[in-house]
């Protein structure tokens, strides 16, 4: 996997976005990327490159915002980072261009209370059905 490539490839993609990558400890690069701007990116990933192996989607609270990371594997890793604003987190599904995605995109909802825009089937993964309160993994909002 050419990674200097895949860069390029998502800076012209965005040309008004200034990407970088970062490296990570054991073979891994971390490229930061708008919400708005992650499927078209993955689109990229797959037409361009084929590199179509989503490992998983992992998420956190900052306490300021909820983190997505996007992790694929091609030999090496790279991971898409994207944040969204705590309030009223949403972003669109990759579903259509990864069906495998569901189960991380289904867990990510139910954790942190993101919605994936255009996901076919948000019935609950590790919740109870009559799940009411807080997503678990939300940080207790402070009134401070």
């Amino acid at each position: 996997m050419h990674w200097e490539a895949i860069l390029q490839a998502l800076r012209e993609t965005f040309p008004a976005e200034t990407i970088e990558a970062q490296a990570g400890l054991i073979d891994e690069t971390f490229i930061a990327l708008p919400p708005d701007g992650i499927h078209l990116a993955v689109q990229v990933l797959i037409e361009r490159f084929d590199l179509r192996h989503l490992s998983t989607i992992t998420s956190q609270d900052t306490g300021g915002e909820i983190e997505l990371l996007y992790h694929f594997w091609g030999g090496r890793g790279l991971t898409l980072r994207t944040s969204l604003p705590r309030e009223k987190p949403h972003i669109a599904t990759l579903t259509d261009l990864i069906p495998g995605a569901a189960f991380y995109e289904r867990e990510v909802s139910e954790m942190l209370g993101v919605t994936f825009d255009g996901f076919p089937d948000p019935y609950p993964l590790l919740l109870p059905d009559d799940w009411d309160g807080q997503p678990p993994l939300r940080q207790e909002e402070s009134n401070d």
